[in-house]
This record gives C-alpha cells, sequence and structure tokens, in this order.
C-alpha cells in the first residue's frame, strides 16, 4: 500500500517541481528590454502582473532553499513568528504602490532594478512569514493586506485625474479594478486557511453545530 501511494504520488510531485522551475525562472524574461517595456509600459500589467510574479519567484526561491538547506539559527531568530518578515514584505509592497515610486521606476533603470530586487526579496520573506506566523498573526497581516489592497483600488478607480504621469486614467482606473480584485482573493483565501486550522477560526461553529444537535 505504502508503495502504492509512493508511486501514485511521484507524477504529481514531478509537475509540482516542473511549475516551481517555471515559475522561478519565469521573471528572466522580463530582462528582455521588449518584454520588460511592454509589462511596464501599462500600469495594470506592471501592478496586477510582475508584482505578482516577482513575488511569487521570491516564494519558490525561499521554499527550495529551505528545503535544500534548511533554516539556520540566525534565520529562526530574525524569522521567528514571522512578524519582521510579513512588516517588511507589507512595506515594500506598499512603497511600489505609491504612484511617485511607479513614475521614478518607469523613468530611471536603477530604481527599476532596485524594484524588481525588492519584490524578489518580499515574495521571499512572505513565504518565511507565512510559514511560521500563527493564526493570529495570519489575521493581523491579512487583515492589513486586504485594507491595503482595497484602499489603494478604490484610490486608483475613482480618482477623477492620473495619479501617474506615465499611465493613462483609463489604465489607472483598471488596475484599481485588478487590486480590488486581489484584495477579495486574499480575504478569501484568509478565510478558507483558517477553516483548516484546527480549533481556531470557524471551528466554534461546528461544535456549537454539534451541542445544538444533541
Amino acid at each position: 500500500m505504502k508503495l502504492a501511494a509512493r508511486l501514485s504520488a511521484a507524477p504529481l510531485r514531478l509537475h509540482r517541481a516542473r511549475a516551481e522551475r517555471g515559475v522561478l525562472f519565469l521573471p528572466l524574461v522580463l530582462l528582455l528590454a521588449p518584454v520588460r517595456n511592454g509589462v511596464e509600459s501599462t500600469m495594470a500589467l506592471q501592478m496586477l502582473v510582475e508584482f505578482p510574479l516577482m513575488m511569487a519567484s521570491g516564494w519558490v526561491a525561499s521554499r527550495l532553499v529551505a528545503r535544500r538547506f534548511g533554516d539556520g539559527r540566525v534565520v529562526e531568530a530574525i524569522m521567528r513568528m514571522g512578524l519582521a518578515p510579513l512588516v517588511g514584505a507589507t512595506l515594500c509592497l506598499m512603497f511600489w504602490m505609491v504612484p511617485l515610486a511607479l513614475d521614478l521606476a518607469r523613468l530611471d533603470a536603477g530604481i527599476n532594478a532596485a524594484k524588481l530586487g525588492s519584490l524578489l526579496v518580499a515574495g521571499a520573506a512572505l513565504e518565511h512569514g507565512l510559514r511560521r506566523a500563527p493564526g493570529g498573526g495570519l489575521v493581523f497581516f491579512a487583515g492589513n493586506m486586504v485594507w491595503m489592497l482595497a484602499t489603494v483600488g478604490l484610490l486608483f478607480h475613482d480618482t477623477p485625474s492620473r495619479l501617474c504621469a506615465n499611465y493613462l486614467l483609463d489604465d489607472q482606473r483598471l488596475t484599481g479594478v485588478g487590486l480590488l480584485g486581489y484584495a477579495v482573493a486574499v480575504a478569501a483565501g484568509l478565510v478558507l486557511h483558517l477553516r483548516r486550522l484546527p480549533g481556531f477560526g470557524f471551528a466554534f461553529l461546528a461544535q456549537e453545530r454539534d451541542r445544538d444537535g444533541q
């Protein structure tokens, strides 16, 4: 039975490894100037595609390194309870959502490189933080992330004038809608995750139903 289970799980592990490698190396495509210029020519592609892609690549890199080498005592001390990495990832994402920062990254290659590199690091920090954070920390972090995405999304969508000199108003509004969608997705992901945590989240509702049934 154990051998059959291992054999059946082997294709899944292979597909997962291939997907991880794809996500890890996909940002290298952005090194091609035509691709990078095409993605960063619109606010929507930059914030809704490039940002998540760079953070996902950092996330996968962090997982692969931890799986292969483990986490040393220094890393464990810094990442304890996931507070420091989650705060760092949030601040990084918040900074690059500022319209002036987007304009500067569009105009200066050095600032743009710093943007891409910091988003990679933010993705790695996010993986460390979510792996270690307790349920209460996850609620606090995800709640702040939902608030930030929804606030920026509404600002981009409802502002009657352009916030970025390099991007059109329609592009700005489309980005706002996308950020609102991401806010809903983060909230839904939090709820689904909490439902799987024993004794946390919605577990008390099941206990109340059992009592009523008796």
